[in-house]
């Protein structure tokens, strides 16, 4: 079974934006099914699947498929958690100093004096531009 491992941000980032990406070697839904067909079309004639254990692997299959609804929705709802966190975030940093350091290397100092929101997630504005949460440095009172 795959399970989601729990990452930074920026991680979950990166694997919505290149699509989920899956343990080649595991079991899913579409391969369980082809399973249980292709042991339907070969069954021996003579000495037929039981009733019960036809029915304890669709049982099994609705689990596997019940499991995989709930890791993406409580998946979801991480992101959605970690998005309201940044906001959180984001909005107590309003009036105050901070130190950043930009991607291109560079050290600016500067009051925040709001929040906007670029690619769906907050970002502080200092100086009129924008800068990700990842571009602070430090934090001090206005």
């Amino acid at each position: 079974m795959y399970v989601n491992h729990v990452g930074t941000v920026e991680q979950y980032r990166k694997e919505r934006m290149e699509g989920n990406q899956r343990d080649p070697s595991a079991l899913g839904k579409d391969q369980f099914l082809q399973l249980l067909i292709t042991q339907l079309r070969h069954q021996d004639p003579i000495n037929p699947v039981e009733d019960k254990e036809f029915i304890a692997q669709l049982a099994q299959f609705s689990s596997l498929e019940q499991m995989q609804n709930l890791n993406t929705n409580l998946s979801d709802m991480m992101f959605a958690q970690q998005k309201l966190t940044a906001l959180g975030q984001a909005t107590q940093m309003i009036g105050k100093e901070v130190e950043l350091l930009t991607k291109e290397g560079e050290s600016l100092f500067g009051k925040v004096s709001g929040v906007q929101f670029r690619d769906g997630w907050p970002s502080i504005i200092v100086d009129g531009k924008l800068y990700d949460f990842g571009e602070v440095v430090t934090i001090k009172e206005g």
